[in-house]
């Protein structure tokens, strides 16, 4: 998958001159209230005509002001979940669903649509008509049908917090499974880098309409003031972890993340090879420059620090150890270890503090 965007439009107080590209990776668009997020998921979506420009999906010319091409939304292959949508049909959130869900190719069909409506739990609101739905129920019926189209790209607007949170952490695990296996992106609008940072860690900034950075967290945040703007101290490691086995004598349960071992409170409800998230405090980890023998602290994990990042009296560093961990300690820390940024660490984790997310057991989801 390949996008490529050159608009410019002037909306109101909002002059947007846009120039951005993503390929195969999910990717969050961040920015803060009024950066224009919401109008370029709209100008891609096709419910908001650019005044010049273009936009290519795929080789595919969605607009093109000099050619005069606008492929109408309805047959843009992008699924989007929308602040704003215009859908305020009469018909049924069944009939709705069941329509879409017949007009996708069976060979192109990812999801059943039995299980996105028990994923999204709108049984109870099947025969209700979509004019007359709330507005988060409406989130999650536009949800659902941009997930029935099987699209290249999928594009959401602050769903998770229109959803709310429990939906949250049963769609985090879904999106990257979609991403890994079946290769659909995500282009994910919010203004809370927490969300962002749950789906992946590489971002494009938006401000006043205008891209001020595109890359991953780790070179972004090394920019001149961008620390402060992202908010990256109010950030947890949210860490998506496979069970392999409880140990009920040691009050633990064993898992992996990326392929590294870790040993977790002992969740033992939690079946064998499931999935679930877990949280860690960016300051509930320690550093060390060694593996420790002795002590009681079970996670000892090694990675490679890719970069130390100054953030007011605290440093953060970035640790690659297969999948990224953030860990917040003092500019003297930093010092007395002499920490440089390609070498060896360890990152050493309690297990209680370690702390579950609500949890959810995948089950196939291709149709």
């Amino acid at each position: 998958m390949l996008l490529e965007m050159s608009v410019k439009l002037r909306r109101g107080h909002l002059d947007l001159t846009t120039q951005l590209s993503m390929s195969d990776a999910s990717v969050g668009l961040f920015g803060k209230s009024g950066a224009g997020k919401s109008t370029v998921l709209g100008l891609i979506a096709g419910t908001i005509q650019p005044q010049s420009g273009h936009i290519v999906l795929d080789g595919k010319i969605l607009f093109d002001s000099r050619k005069g091409i606008v492929m109408p939304r309805e047959q843009r292959p992008v699924g989007a979940v929308l602040q704003v949508d215009c859908a305020n049909s009469a018909e049924t959130v069944r009939d709705n669903l069941t329509a879409v869900f017949h007009r996708t190719l069976k060979h192109r069909r990812i999801f059943k649509l039995d299980f996105l409506i028990g994923l999204l739990e709108l049984d109870p609101i099947l025969d209700h008509a979509i004019a007359l739905l709330s507005a988060g129920e409406h989130q999650r019926v536009a949800l659902a049908r941009s997930l029935l189209k099987s699209p290249r790209l999928l594009l959401l607007d602050e769903t998770f917090a229109a959803i709310g949170n429990g939906y949250r952490i049963q769609l985090l695990p879904i999106l990257k499974r979609l991403q890994n296996e079946l290769g659909l992106p995500v282009l994910y609008a919010s203004q809370s880098l927490g969300e962002i940072l749950g789906l992946t860690d590489r971002l494009i900034v938006l401000e006043q309409g205008k891209v001020l950075h595109n890359g991953l967290l780790i070179d972004i945040a090394k920019q001149q003031g961008m620390l402060r703007y992202l908010g990256i101290r109010r950030i947890d490691n949210i860490l998506s972890v496979t069970i392999l086995s409880h140990d009920y004598s040691s009050g633990c349960s064993l898992a992996h993340s990326f392929g590294l071992p870790l040993t977790l409170p002992l969740r033992p409800h939690l079946a064998v090879g499931s999935q679930t998230q877990v949280s860690i405090r960016v300051n509930d980890i320690a550093l060390s420059r060694s593996y420790i023998s002795g002590i009681s602290i079970q996670n000892q994990i090694r990675g490679r620090i890719c970069a130390l990042i100054p953030s007011g009296e605290s440093l953060i560093v970035q640790v690659d150890c297969g999948g990224t961990l953030l860990v917040e300690i003092t500019p003297g820390a930093c010092r007395n270890m002499a920490l440089q940024e390609g070498e060896d660490i360890y990152c050493l984790i309690k297990t209680h503090s370690i702390t579950y997310l609500p949890s959810l057991t995948l089950n196939p989801i291709i149709g």
